[in-house]
């Protein structure tokens, strides 16, 4: 999603793990997002994909700007994926979907003959990977860790973007951990404060959790009204807790929270909202047992029922002609 170290190693492990192999040298292109450019033969390669290099054991070469002689064939292969994948102009919902989208058809690609050689292009490949490395036995997690004051506000500010850490640690000095997709903030002893979603460009939004709210709300019940997580309730479970005393509504944002650190904030009051439709009380054991089985993928309206109907003909009364004597 973006043209930085993080991306740039996240999706490098992507095709390694696909591939199952770790090529020897890797050739890139200007040093976007790997290195910084100080002169026209001198790059300051990234820490980050520094220490992507030296876990997989690569070596590096970074072409020239405007030396198309130094790629060689690279500039034609990435044309052809462009024309034979990227053609018409692909749909995705996200980053994933659409890697796992274009490794497919590299895949079924694989499987065609080469134009040249005659052999399927798979097979040729098989043959190169076994010049290469394995891959090694751990993976790279690629992150950068920054150091940010939350404002009054429990915010940090990342690229120009604001990331909620929640009101508990407005004025703390947070350890920020940048991956491709990602953010993680917590405390300078290790405890995490929230994970949330990677924005790229500019969001006129805070990017929040409406989890990290939670324990706020519980000890200052009244702010409920004035929240800005309350548009983040199903309507009916936000009519529910309008109605309920202090006491109440103090408990029940406590048994979300707890359920929400669990299965997430999503399956956390939808199990909420569930019970209310339902009649039933709210309660710990309820909500986290309900929660965890919308998160794993189950939905609470669609549970099978067992047929009764073959035992109908039992509740039918029998005509006196149809029944016969002991």
């Amino acid at each position: 999603p973006g043209e930085n170290a993080e991306c740039v190693c996240a999706g490098l492990r992507t095709v390694f793990e696909h591939i199952g192999a770790v090529p020897l040298t890797l050739v890139l292109d200007n040093a976007t997002g790997a290195g910084h450019r100080i002169a026209w033969d001198k790059v300051t390669v990234v820490h980050v994909f520094e220490l992507f290099v030296e876990h997989y054991r690569l070596e590096t070469r970074f072409c020239n700007p405007n030396s198309g002689n130094e790629k060689g064939s690279v500039e034609n292969a990435v044309g052809f994926l462009r024309r034979n994948i990227m053609v018409p102009m692909l749909n995705a919902e996200s980053h994933g979907q659409l890697t796992r989208y274009m490794l497919e058809r590299c895949d079924a690609m694989a499987k065609e003959t080469h134009y040249r050689k005659g052999a399927p292009i798979g097979g040729l490949f098989a043959g190169e990977k076994m010049d290469m490395q394995p891959l090694p036995a751990k993976p790279y997690d690629a992150i950068r860790w920054e150091v940010r004051k939350a404002d009054k506000d429990g915010r940090v500010q990342i690229d120009g973007n604001y990331y909620l850490a929640g009101p508990s640690w407005r004025g703390w000095t947070l350890d920020v951990g940048l991956r491709a997709f990602d953010v993680t903030i917590r405390t300078q002893d290790g405890r995490t404060c929230a994970r949330l979603p990677r924005v790229y460009g500019d969001s006129p939004a805070t990017v929040r959790n409406p989890a990290t709210l939670l324990p706020a709300l519980s000890r200052k019940t009244h702010a409920w009204t004035d929240s800005t997580i309350r548009d983040d309730f199903p309507d009916k479970l936000r009519i529910a807790i309008d109605r309920m005393d202090a006491k109440t509504r103090r408990t029940t944002f406590r048994v979300i929270a707890k359920a929400s650190a669990a299965s997430g904030f999503e399956a956390a009051v939808r199990a909420g909202e569930h019970l209310v439709e339902q009649g039933h009380a709210i309660d710990e054991a309820s909500v986290t047992t309900m929660a965890r089985r919308i998160a794993a993928g189950e939905k609470p309206y669609e549970q099978s029922v067992p047929d009764l109907t073959g035992y109908d003909v039992f509740m039918k009364p029998r005509q006196p002609w149809e029944r016969k004597e002991a």
